[in-house]
């Protein structure tokens, strides 16, 4: 598991350490440095194999220059991922007219960049990454004719897929229920929980396509431009979870498109569920109701909170991102509140009783 993870030089990230565990939440304001932590995560991930620097499979970002924080004046960006006594730094350093070098160190003697070459495995799955822009509702889904049984990084394999792979037996620490313990099987389980649906799907003869239906309520074979769009957004989430590895980091930008506050909520069990097979999940959200289901679980005793960690992300006065550990306390109290961490129901709520000139949030 990826203990630590620190970023030097970086976009508005000046420098940075992360603490991780079974899930690490990133919340924050829009344009903190969210998603170039995960970005510094996928750095490593898309460099384990072949060099390619800050542009390959799982991201491309341009150029040296355009990366690099302008607040700094070191003329490296470093990314260091650790484990334990364990770390390896990836540096990208750019000379003047000289295109970016990308150096390894590894205090293992490299065992540990080995480890992370394996368990970082993009194109076996050992990595998984789900941005913002995964598709949505379609009338047919694309086969991946290239990398036969990688998802995509916007999810527009997760149906073909699932349409290949639906009648594999996942390993017992994933199932639920005791009825059907394949991928089809289990991905229904939770999509009927969370969102009272289940797909069917059905290879197109002569195409190298798929489509997809759905079953809700009595209603049957449902396109999905014709239900709501959340549940598009969500069978990739489901899908590239239950079909990754044992061992797996999986990356997933904005779970809770589209998704009502309620299946926002059952949501975080999923992802709770999957997190104690020995996945692991970073997970970046602009959503209140992923992070108060986190809360509500720690409050419960539903879920440990040593297994989660809460970043939140904000800019300081000279627009460099920084990082607090959310503290939760009993009865899921927000131990450290600071502006801008999910304050604005109660800062609504104190307009709507009267008291407009409350500007900080509090507590529930």
């Amino acid at each position: 598991m990826i203990e630590t993870l620190k970023i030097k030089n970086f976009k508005s990230i000046k420098e940075m350490k992360i603490n991780c565990a079974n899930i690490t939440l990133l919340i924050g304001t829009n344009s903190s440095g969210k998603s170039s932590i995960l970005q510094g995560l996928l750095f490593v991930a898309q460099n384990t194999g072949k060099k390619c620097g800050l542009n390959g499979e799982l991201m491309s970002l341009g150029s040296f220059e355009e990366n690099r924080c302008v607040y700094a004046d070191e003329k490296e960006i470093i990314i260091e991922i650790g484990a334990g006594e364990y770390m390896a730094d990836l540096v990208l350093s750019r000379e003047i007219e000289i295109e970016p070098n990308l150096h390894i160190k590894d205090n293992s003697q490299g065992k540990w960049w080995e480890a992370l070459c394996s368990g970082l495995d993009y194109e076996k799955r050992a990595f998984q990454y789900l941005s913002c822009h995964r598709v949505g509702p379609q009338n047919v889904y694309q086969k991946n004719m290239t990398m036969e049984d990688v998802i995509g990084t916007d999810g527009q394999y997760a149906v073909a897929f699932l349409n290949k792979h639906s009648s594999d037996v996942l390993e017992t620490k994933l199932c639920k229920g005791n009825v059907d313990y394949t991928l089809l099987g289990q991905v229904n389980l939770w999509l009927s929980y969370i969102a009272d649906a289940e797909i069917s799907t059905e290879e197109i003869r002569g195409a190298d396509m798929v489509k997809a239906s759905y079953t809700m309520h009595d209603a049957r074979q449902i396109r999905p431009t014709n239900i709501g769009s959340g549940i598009s957004y969500l069978i990739s989430v489901i899908i590239i979870c239950l079909a990754s590895p044992k061992e797996a980091v999986i990356a997933l930008e904005n779970p809770e498109i589209h998704l009502h506050p309620s299946a926002q909520a059952k949501l975080c069990e999923f992802f709770y569920f999957i997190s104690l097979t020995g996945r692991q999940l970073f997970i970046e959200t602009h959503s209140d109701h992923i992070f108060n289901g986190f809360r509500a679980g720690i409050a419960t005793n539903e879920m440990e909170k040593d297994k989660i960690k809460i970043q939140f992300i904000s800019l300081n006065e000279e627009h460099i991102s920084q990082a607090m550990q959310v503290q939760i306390g009993q009865m899921g109290r927000i131990e450290n509140q600071r502006k801008d961490l999910f304050d604005q129901f109660d800062l609504d709520l104190n307009k709507m009783i009267g008291l407009r000139g409350k500007k900080n949030g509090t507590n529930p």
